[in-house]
C-alpha cells in the first residue's frame, strides 16, 4: 500500500481538482482502510505461494469493493480513491522486471525505506495534515515504524523516485470516481 503520506498527497491533489463538500470526511475516508483488517477492508485475493506480482495484483479487488458498497458520500469517495491508489501503485507502479528479480522481504524493505525517504518531501509539496481522526494514531504508527526498523540490516535502496510519484498522484488525484465505479460494473478492473 502506498504510505499515509502518498494517499493523503493524492487527496489533497484530488481535493483541488474536484468537488468534496466534507474534506475531513474525505481525508479520513482515505486512511481509514489502513485502520481495519487490511486483507477484508481491500477485498484482497489472498493466493498461497504466490509470485510478488501475482500478491500484489490481488492485494486491492475493486469489483468487489463495489459490489458492496456504493459512493455516496465523501467518506466514502475518500474510501474509494484509497483503494484505487492501492490498485494502481501495485498493479502499476512498479517495473515488472524488478518485481521478478526481487524477493518479497527486500521489496517490503526497500519500500518502507522509500517511504521514510519521501515523507518530508511529500509533507511540504503536498501540505499534508492528518485528519484528526488518527492524528495520534499516524504519527504513533510512523514513530512505532521507524524504531521497529531501525534499518539494521543496511542495504535498502529507495524505489520511490520523487517525480514517478509526483506523476503517480497527479494520475491517480485526476481520477474520476463516479466514471470509475461505473466502468467498473461493466469491465474488469
Amino acid at each position: 500500500m502506498p504510505s499515509f503520506n502518498i494517499h493523503l498527497a493524492i487527496a489533497n491533489r484530488y481535493m483541488q481538482k474536484h468537488k468534496i463538500e466534507n474534506e475531513e470526511e474525505f481525508l479520513t475516508g482515505n486512511i481509514a482502510p489502513d485502520f481495519a483488517e487490511k486483507a477484508k477492508s481491500h477485498y484482497s485475493i489472498i493466493l498461497e505461494n504466490a509470485t510478488l506480482s501475482e500478491e500484489l495484483k490481488n492485494k486491492v479487488i475493486i469489483k468487489n469493493f463495489l459490489k458492496e458498497n456504493e459512493i455516496k458520500t465523501d467518506y466514502d469517495k475518500g474510501v474509494f480513491l484509497h483503494l484505487l491508489a492501492d490498485k494502481i501503485f501495485f498493479t502499476s507502479f512498479f517495473e515488472d522486471e524488478y518485481l521478478q528479480t526481487v524477493d518479497k522481504d527486500v521489496f517490503r524493505k526497500n519500500l518502507y525505506y522509500s517511504y521514510d525517504k519521501t515523507n518530508a518531501y511529500l509533507v511540504e509539496k503536498y501540505n499534508i495534515k492528518f485528519p484528526k481522526k488518527y492524528e495520534k494514531e499516524i504519527e504513533k504508527n510512523i514513530k512505532d515504524n521507524v524504531a521497529e526498523k531501525n534499518y539494521k540490516t543496511g542495504g535498502e535502496v529507495c524505489i520511490l523516485p520523487f517525480d514517478k510519484l509526483d506523476k503517480f498522484i497527479e494520475e491517480v488525484s485526476n481520477i474520476n470516481l463516479d466514471e470509475y465505479a461505473e466502468n467498473c460494473k461493466n469491465t474488469s478492473c
